[in-house]
Parts: C-alpha cells; sequence; structure tokens
C-alpha cells in the first residue's frame, strides 16, 4: 500500500499486472505495470472485505512465477543475487561494499551511499531505526508510528547501521506487532531521549572500514530541529482477537475492515501484515 498525509495517513491500494499475461503468453520472467487503486483504501473502513488468493506468486524483482516468496516477494534467484535483498538491508552495519563484495556494485553505490537519517520512534513502545526516506515520516507510517523523531544524521547506510546496532544496546530496534495493533503505545518524551543519547554518543568513537583495510573516523550531524510528528491512522476501532491472519488457496478473508496502521489491515477478528504477500495473486472484493 502507497500512503499520504500524517492526520489522518491516506492509504491507496498497489497491484501489478503483467505484460505476458495482457497478451495470453505463458508466464515468465516478465515486465510489470504498476497499479494504484482510485478508492482510498480509507473508505473501505467499516466494510466487509473478501480476500481470497489462488496461490499463485510472481518475484516482485523479475515477474517470474516462483512457488515460494523469499524476503517480500522475491524468487530465490533474486533473493540470492539482488542486492536489494542481501544481509546487510536488515543488518546495514554489516554492509560489505568497501571489501569489493557488494552484489550490485552501482545499486549500492545509487541506495547507499547518500543522506541517512537515525531516529526514534514510538510505534508499540519507544525503537530506533534508520533510513534514507525524504520525508522522514514516510518510515514512521511504514511502521506504524504514532510519534517520530530525526536524531542525526550521517551520509551513508553503512554509517547510519553502524550508530543504530550500538544504540540497540539500550533500545529496541524492531517493533512488537501484538502491541501495535492493540492501541496506541505508551507516552514518552522524544526530545528528551534524543538529548540524552546525543549527549551519549558524543562521548563515543565510531569508525568505518575503507577497502584497504584501515578505519576512518565516522562522522554524524545532529539534527537541530526537535519538531515530533504525530502521525494517525484510519481506524474504527482495534481488533478483539489480536490474531495474525493467513490468507492461501484454501484460507479466505472475509470480515469487516475496521482499520489501517503501518502496512497491516485491522479487521474485527485479526490483522494481516499484507506487504508480507508482496507477489501474491489474490482477489480483493468489498461490499457496498
Amino acid at each position: 500500500m502507497d500512503h499520504t498525509g500524517l492526520d489522518p495517513v491516506e492509504y491507496k491500494w498497489n497491484y501489478a499486472t503483467y505484460e505476458d499475461e495482457a497478451l495470453g503468453k505463458k508466464p515468465d520472467k516478465s515486465a510489470s505495470l504498476e497499479h494504484e487503486s482510485e478508492e482510498s483504501v480509507n473508505q473501505w473502513i467499516g466494510k466487509k472485505i473478501t480476500l481470497t488468493s489462488n496461490g499463485k506468486i510472481r518475484c516482485t524483482n523479475c515477474g517470474r512465477p516462483t512457488k515460494k516468496s523469499f524476503g517480500q516477494g522475491a524468487c530465490y534467484a533474486c533473493f540470492s543475487t539482488k542486492a536489494e535483498n542481501d544481509m546487510c538491508i536488515l543488518r546495514p552495519e554489516t554492509c560489505h561494499f568497501h571489501k569489493g563484495t557488494c552484489r550490485e556494485p552501482e545499486w549500492g553505490k545509487a541506495n547507499c551511499f547518500k543522506k541517512h537519517t537515525v531516529y526514534f520512534a514510538n510505534s508499540s513502545g519507544l525503537k530506533v531505526g534508520i533510513t534514507k526516506e525524504n520525508p522522514v515520516s514516510n518510515r514512521w507510517v511504514d511502521q506504524g508510528a504514532r510519534f517520530g523523531l530525526p536524531i542525526l544524521e550521517v551520509d551513508s547506510r553503512v554509517a547510519a547501521g553502524t550508530i543504530e546496532h550500538y544504540l540497540t544496546k539500550f533500545l529496541p530496534d524492531k517493533t512488537a506487532w501484538q502491541k501495535l495493533v492493540q492501541g496506541d503505545p505508551p507516552y514518552f518524551d522524544l526530545v528528551k531521549e534524543k538529548e540524552k543519547y546525543l549527549k551519549h554518543l558524543a562521548t563515543k568513537e565510531f569508525a568505518l572500514e575503507t577497502k584497504d583495510g584501515k578505519n576512518i573516523p565516522l562522522k554524524w550531524q545532529p539534527v537541530i530541529s526537535n519538531e515530533v510528528s504525530e502521525i494517525s491512522y484510519p481506524i474504527q476501532s482495534y481488533p478483539k482477537k489480536i490474531k495474525s491472519l493467513k490468507l492461501s488457496e484454501s484460507e479466505a478473508i472475509e470480515d469487516t475492515l475496521v482499520g489501517v496502521k503501518g502496512q497491516y489491515l485491522l479487521f474485527s477478528s485479526g490483522v494481516i501484515n499484507i506487504r508480507s504477500y508482496g507477489g501474491y495473486h489474490f482477489q480483493l472484493t468489498v461490499d457496498n
């Protein structure tokens, strides 16, 4: 799902069609055309939604049919060879570009060696994270955070990941999804937390390894603004049961949509992380 705005967030449904299917050809590696629903997903809240799947999956990278989805919609070949699916995306402090082993060096240059922000957010509680998103709030919405505040900026993903990894000694870097879909998180003074940890970081020295094996100082700049972003989501009510709903050939979802938060569709009987079904072929029906 794509999204715009913060009060409230407005969601649009994203889906893809493929050239080979449109031409009546046998599905194979094929370019995709992305589409966006005319209606806002927000308009579906309070209505009965039916989600069904025929079990077919197409790789979100190359379009090739795949029996199993890896990561967030990749076939095994793309999962094993694409830089965007490498372990360093999940653990940026393990970046190995400087060793000459990046899966796709040009992709790495374009995506990893640019300004990144280390931030604090309150989704299911206080957490630390990094992003190259501009505005940073795009990342907070993806995570379902209610509040967010940029902490510092660096010039690469590995630098951001190095500082984030250090801060995980004190703070989580993941959201507890069960708490996320239960209601609003407890209050945290993000400005106070920012000031505390910036003072702490100023006493530490961080280094990055170069291609010739030497260490150079990691430089970072604090974000001057202390403006906390507050985000509201289109939620009529929270689910009565905290249950992760599954979608398969034999298991459809048919229930009233009561809200959307992050990448979760909230139903009366449970929730589904729709991003985890990237590449799946399914049908969505909204009862009016």
